[in-house]
């Protein structure tokens, strides 16, 4: 290997890394939308982008309990869970 493809890959390898781990839900969460996840969006991988956008588009019908999480973990606001989802937490 040359002195340069060394550092490159080890580079790759450390952004890819921290992506997939940034892309992942909190165990928090993973427990409170087990349920969700296994009605709505179990045709993703847990470090999936498109389980986010498919999340997003369940929201209306996501669990109080999810959402609340969602929320918690800072994954939504709760102006969004409650104006596009229509979520209430009063």
């Amino acid at each position: 290997m040359s002195g340069r493809l060394l550092p490159t890959l080890v580079f790759g390898a450390t952004l890819a890394a921290f992506a997939s781990s940034a892309l992942a839900y909190s165990g928090t969460v993973q427990g409170a939308c087990r349920n969700d996840y296994k009605r709505f969006c179990s045709a993703h991988a847990i470090d999936d982008p498109g389980l986010r956008r498919c999340m997003d588009k369940a929201g209306q019908s996501l669990s109080r309990t999810c959402v609340a999480a969602l929320i918690n973990s800072g994954e939504v606001t709760k102006a969004r869970a409650t104006q596009r989802w229509g979520h209430s937490f009063d």
